[in-house]
């Protein structure tokens, strides 16, 4: 592979990575604030292959990159840099999923005590409401559990994905990212009261708080489940 062809093919690396930024694709595997950072990230490369290509071209016949270095070989790239070739392709071509149940099911559904809990002030705008109270399933997952005080007696709305569980019991769940999919976090809370939906299927339920389920290894979030609806998975699947 000569030089110039190497910078080419990082100048496809390049449009690969501005073409998962621009297509909301990247949502697949970072957090939205990232996508400046790739979108700069794929332009940078860009400039920088285009930059060293123009360089190499023009160099002086006598530059030739054929010309032994003294060791036995030549000032040409590997043959195994075209193996570069092969992630272009596979952002390009290859659609993953975002991760779901297999995923979540490899986790506790056990939350985690937080450091500082977030407040949840709001909730006594909507005391006298009957209407559900729309909520992210991680912050159910904290709340339920380590301020169920402010919780009892309240509608809740939640949106996520069912994950099966041991002896029919099941969760409506969401992974929440600190940075990449590398560190993605299952959120689970038990929906009581309902049969289970078909494992992964997206799903927004109403229902009440309830008392959550003490396990050897902490307490998981429950709410007792009036109504189902299926539905489409959102842009972005991760909290």
């Amino acid at each position: 592979m000569r030089r110039n062809v190497a910078g080419l093919v990082v100048v496809f690396v390049g449009a690969a990575v501005v073409q998962l930024a621009t297509s909301n694709t990247y949502l697949r595997y970072v957090k939205p604030g990232m996508r400046w950072m790739l979108l700069a990230a794929g332009a940078i490369l860009i400039i920088l292959a285009v930059a060293d290509v123009l360089a190499d071209t023009r160099k002086k016949p006598g530059d030739d990159h054929h010309v032994d270095d003294g060791h036995g070989h030549g000032h040409l790239l590997p043959r195994a840099a075209w193996l570069l070739v092969v992630p272009i392709f596979a952002l390009l071509v290859v659609d993953p999923p975002a991760l779901g149940a297999d995923a979540a099911q490899r986790q506790s559904p056990v939350a985690a005590r937080p450091i500082a809990p977030k407040g949840n002030s709001f909730l006594a705008q909507s005391a006298d409401s009957t209407a559900p109270v729309p909520l992210a399933v991680r912050d159910y997952a904290v709340w339920a559990v380590w301020e169920k005080e402010s919780m009892k007696g309240r509608n809740f709305q939640l949106t996520g994905f069912v994950t099966p569980g041991k002896n029919g019991a099941w969760y409506v769940s969401r992974i929440g990212l600190t940075c990449c999919v590398a560190d993605g976090t299952a959120f689970m809370v038990e929906a009581r009261g309902q049969a289970s939906p078909p494992k992964n299927q997206w799903v927004t339920v109403t229902g009440q708080w309830a008392e959550p389920t003490k396990r050897t290894d902490g307490d998981v979030a429950a709410l007792t489940i009036t109504g189902v609806q299926n539905v489409t998975p959102p842009a972005n699947q991760y909290e």
